[in-house]
């Protein structure tokens, strides 16, 4: 009894481990007031044979003053924030792209934080956006 429970100590330990060790990133962007602006395009692929994997996203905080707007889309491999794009460059994939719209007549900045977890290796960032609302 006292193995499993060290067992399941340790497993935790290196989940909370894994997850203190995410990349932090952060992006400025510039909106026009009410209208929908792509913010960021994230994906992940299977570097053998370059077919989509997933990317989840879990939001950490939300936009004060606007909205996210998630959408798949399709998307033509060109860079990697991992690495190299290897054979796979210039292959199509789908994207999971965010959006953010700010409230009509608003502006100023707003901020907000995503967890993003990529669906090769398992490779985790939060990334935080600040958008100047013109």
């Amino acid at each position: 009894m006292a193995n499993k429970t060290g067992t399941i100590v340790l497993v935790c330990s290196l989940l909370l481990g894994a997850n203190a060790h995410a990349g932090t990133n952060s992006f400025s962007r510039v909106a026009a007031s009410g209208q929908p602006k792509r913010v960021a395009a994230y994906h992940s692929w299977d570097p053998h044979n370059c077919t989509s994997l997933s990317a989840k996203m879990n939001l950490v905080s939300k936009p004060s003053h606007g909205v996210l707007i998630p959408r798949v889309v399709p998307h033509t491999i060109t860079t990697s924030r991992f690495g190299s794009v290897g054979n796979c460059a210039g292959k199509p994939i789908k994207a999971l792209q965010i959006e953010y719209k700010s409230v009509s007549g608003y502006h100023g900045t707003d901020t907000f934080t995503i967890d993003v977890t990529f669906g090769w290796e398992g490779r985790r960032d939060i990334d935080t956006y600040t958008v100047t609302v013109e």
